[in-house]
């Protein structure tokens, strides 16, 4: 039986995201060409992969056994590509994911620099970016370095490019919804509400830091399908106040209230490489962001009305450091 590897990286995505809109735009597909290569696949595997929902995608018992195999020919066949050096080929470039303000950054990039040619992959976590840095797989991601449950390589280099201000989002109804700004104190009797507590390492490590700082609790009641749905929720719910990056973009017919906190949590963004023999567009990419961060202020830190956690107080002093 000859695979598809087109096919094999649609399941594999479908499978970490559990949602082929997300999954489509990952891959930058439709979910229509989505849905056919899952489908070649399935065919050529002579069983389902995939249970589907109106709500979620789950994988079937043969998907559960298909996708370590599934994963692992995907990553040999990104490290035969990489392993040809080919230098005409996009850099590619870890996002996280394409609804955060590394997406924002790119496009600030994109304005200065419009000849970069880029890649950009979702991999739903600077922790999943670190294994493809190292092989070669990626040539440079976007990540917060510390918290994500393992020690940052000695082969990777990085460089501080965004303190991103957290925000709250809450209805316009919700009684904090007059104010200009919040203080985190004020939210210590309802907590901040992230429901199912999901997502990548470092983002998790960052917010019980912050709110063990701070002594808010976290909610972490009910379900959310995917960010549409907390937003929602958020708006239409019982009382809630929630976090987003101040970078990333918002529902706008939502209306949901958006207010600073003072202090401002800081999320701190870095672009990490591997040392030695790099892509030739890599020192273009690190030139104009460094450039743009200084310019914009992307990394401006006071520490006196601004947070931070202790491991990302020195970042911050780098940034300011290298204006």
């Amino acid at each position: 039986m000859d695979l598809d590897v087109a096919q094999v990286r649609a399941f594999v995505v479908t499978a970490e995201q559990r949602h082929f809109g997300r999954a489509a735009q990952s891959l930058f597909l439709t979910q229509q060409a989505l849905s056919k290569r899952i489908r070649k696949l399935e065919d050529a595997l002579g069983t389902p992969v995939f249970l589907r929902t109106p709500r979620s995608v789950e994988l079937t018992a043969d998907g559960e056994r298909f996708l370590p195999h599934a994963r692992e020919l995907v990553r040999v066949a990104d490290a035969a590509v990489a392993a040809m050096g080919a230098e005409d080929r996009p850099l590619r470039l870890d996002l996280v994911d394409h609804r955060l303000s590394p997406m924002y950054l790119l496009r600030r990039l994109a304005a200065h620099e419009p000849g970069l040619r880029i890649d950009r992959v979702a991999g739903r976590g600077f922790a999943n970016a670190i294994d493809p840095l190292l092989s070669g797989e990626l040539d440079a991601a976007f990540g917060r370095v510390s918290g994500c449950g393992r020690p940052l390589p000695d082969e990777l280099e990085h460089r501080p490019v965004r303190l991103e201000p957290l925000v709250a989002l809450l209805a316009p109804e919700h009684p904090l919804a007059v104010q200009d700004v919040l203080r985190l104190e004020e939210l210590r009797a309802d907590g901040i509400w992230l429901p199912g507590l999901s997502g990548p390492a470092e983002w998790l490590s960052y917010l019980k830091e912050l709110c063990e700082a701070s002594g808010v609790p976290i909610d972490d009641s009910g379900v959310s399908y995917d960010l549409r749905h907390t937003l929602e929720q958020t708006r239409y719910g019982k009382r809630r106040v929630t976090l987003a990056g101040a970078d990333m973009e918002l529902a706008p017919d939502l209306n949901l209230k958006v207010l600073p906190f003072e202090p401002s949590p800081l999320f701190p963004w870095s672009l990490v490489w591997r040392r030695g023999k790099a892509h030739p567009a890599l020192r273009r990419l690190l030139a104009v962001a460094g450039r743009t961060s200084r310019e914009e202020d992307w990394c401006a830190y006071d520490p006196e009305h601004a947070w931070l956690p202790a491991d990302d107080v020195s970042l911050a002093t780098a940034a300011r450091t290298t204006r």
